[in-house]
């Protein structure tokens, strides 16, 4: 009896403790486990939205990198391009300056070619003129008078040479007139003539048709002439 008594109060001891000192440990437990799932879900939604924030930094992050490749291939292409473009311009000033360069060269070639040319003409005129001045006498009037009549016929094939006017280093004899006005096919009245001592020799005969020159000066001048003529003749060739 008294066991069974001692029993039930130990057991309605034991669910008073229980009721007094459990359930709130049990409800605080509960709070607990609530709060700390609260707190992971929260960790949860956090991580979540890092990772989101990072993906999207990412995907920033590839985009500006995007754009600054393209920016930077743009202002390589820019670069190459406003190269080619220095080289270009530097190859056709370079061109232009070697072919004014080379005109120039040319140009002074020619200019001292033509100044060698005209004193070889020069020199040449003037041994003609020594040499001829040398030789006056009846057998070189005789061949420049003989020039002059052939120069005359053939120029009367053109035509009229009426009047004509002799010049010539020394007066002129009547007979000579008279042979220089048929060559010329004319009369002894429609020829005048006149004397000139820088002829030296021979004569020369101003028609209505041209001009007959078989003096020595106008033969050295010629050959001078032909000479200057026949060099530049030459390097134009070459050119």
């Amino acid at each position: 009896m008294t066991l069974a008594f001692e029993s039930a109060n130990f057991l309605l001891l034991t669910a008073l403790l229980a009721w007094l000192f459990f359930r709130p440990v049990r409800t605080a437990l509960e709070r607990r486990r609530s709060q700390l799932e609260s707190e992971q879900r929260a960790a949860a939604d956090a991580l979540q939205e890092a990772e989101s924030e990072r993906k999207q930094a990412l995907a920033q992050r590839s985009e500006q990198e995007a754009v600054l490749d393209a920016s930077r291939e743009r202002l390589r292409r820019e670069a190459e391009s406003e190269k080619q473009a220095l080289l270009e311009t530097g190859r056709a000033q370079m061109k232009r300056e070697r072919e004014r360069l080379d005109q120039e060269l040319g140009a002074a070639r020619r200019a001292q070619t033509r100044a060698l040319a005209r004193d070889a003409a020069f020199a040449a005129h003037a041994i003609v003129l020594r040499l001829l001045a040398e030789l006056k006498g009846p057998e070189l009037e005789e061949m420049l008078l003989s020039s002059a009549c052939r120069g005359l016929e053939q120029l009367r094939a053109g035509g009229n040479l009426a009047p004509i006017v002799i010049e010539s280093a020394v007066p002129l004899a009547r007979a000579t007139e008279g042979r220089i006005a048929a060559a010329a096919g004319i009369g002894p009245d429609n020829a005048s003539a006149r004397a000139d001592p820088e002829l030296i020799a021979g004569l020369r005969v101003l028609t209505a048709r041209g001009l007959v020159d078989a003096t020595v000066t106008g033969i050295s001048a010629q050959t001078e002439r032909l000479l200057v003529s026949r060099i530049d003749g030459e390097n134009d060739r070459r050119e």
